[in-house]
């Protein structure tokens, strides 16, 4: 609370009415200036403890994706379909980045009006979504929440708004679709996932105008923010389990899938001819002998009938000659056909 401007002056107020002597805690995911200023200005002498060396950002792989503006839309799509490629703007060949497996996934925008938008294109794209932010009524934010947590939806578009205070062991994936203003805000969302031990996965849409933004968070947090590669590896954000379950999955799908492609084959059909030898005598070449099997009355081919004059035997054929054509021959400039 005391990290909120519009409760400093409540805060201020409640310190006044208590002893001198007492004793006063403060607990922060992050450190910023506002919690400094406060520690400084109501505290005496206070012991610090930090634990951002060894906590920050422990178990979530981070990585980031240069893209336009408008293809962030496609890249997202591509994250949540199956192998496809994209364009980066950095890299002269299309990149592939292979389908992640995602439990649950927490989408990020910086207004309000980005969050709706993005969640109808991605609902019209095909995937379960719900969206949540500040302009709506705090019961429905109540009830995507509750909605969301018990795992009616796996994707869920919001704000700033839920970057605190969510704790949900199913989102193991976070995507920055705008990647915030300042580290102690993008430490907080990424946060989102990774939660109580788990791992996690942080992935960055990162324009042209975003790249200093993105060194400074860096810079701040002390952490390195790959790029990301063509394949990433499960193990880094699923667990072991998880993984097993899923190429069980896999295996079972094209097993099922193999009978049904035996059975599409095409059957070799009786009405090819089939080549005997002869049994041939001492002091003669074989000659083959063309046989065939088919239903079709003699003077009646049907349409998968073949002449005998149309299959090779295994010996050069004659190839008929061509017939000259029949010259016109003038006559006082009027043709006339020989």
């Amino acid at each position: 609370m005391c990290g909120s401007p519009e409760f400093s002056p409540v805060m201020e107020q409640l310190l006044s009415y208590m002893p001198k002597d007492r004793q006063v805690m403060l607990f922060s995911a992050t450190f910023p200036m506002i919690v400094k200023d406060f520690k400084d200005k109501h505290m005496d002498s206070p012991y610090e403890i930090n634990l951002m060396d060894e906590l920050t950002l422990l178990g979530v792989t981070q990585y980031y994706a240069y893209v336009e503006e408008r293809q962030k839309v496609h890249c997202l799509n591509t994250l949540f379909s199956k192998v496809k490629s994209l364009r980066v703007p950095d890299l002269s060949s299309r990149l592939k980045i292979f389908q992640l497996q995602i439990n649950q996934s927490i989408i990020f925008c910086n207004s309000t009006n980005r969050v709706e938008l993005l969640a109808k294109k991605v609902t019209e794209l095909g995937y379960s979504c719900f969206y949540s932010h500040a302009k709506m009524l705090q019961s429905h934010r109540n009830r995507v929440f509750h909605d969301f947590r018990k795992g009616v939806c796996r994707n869920l578009v919001c704000s700033d708004l839920l970057t605190r205070g969510i704790d949900i062991q199913a989102v193991n994936v976070v995507i920055n679709f705008d990647l915030p203003k300042n580290s102690e805000t993008y430490l907080h969302r990424i946060g989102r996932s990774g939660r109580f031990g788990h791992l996690g996965l942080a992935i960055n849409l990162v324009t042209y105008e975003d790249r200093f933004n993105l060194y400074r968070i860096e810079q701040e947090l002390g952490t390195e923010i790959q790029p990301i590669p063509q394949q990433i590896d499960k193990g880094l954000y699923v667990a072991p389990s998880a993984i097993n379950d899923a190429e069980q999955q896999q295996q079972q799908q094209q097993k099922a899938k193999q009978p049904q492609q035996q059975q599409q084959q095409p059957q070799p059909t009786s009405t090819q001819p089939q080549i005997q030898q002869r049994q041939a005598t001492p002091g003669q070449s074989p000659a083959p002998q063309v046989v065939y099997q088919s239903a079709a009355p003699q003077g009646r081919p049907n349409g998968n009938h073949v002449p005998p004059q149309q299959v090779r035997t295994g010996y050069p054929q004659p190839q008929p000659q061509p017939q000259p054509k029949p010259q016109p021959a003038y006559r006082g400039g009027v043709p006339v056909a020989r």
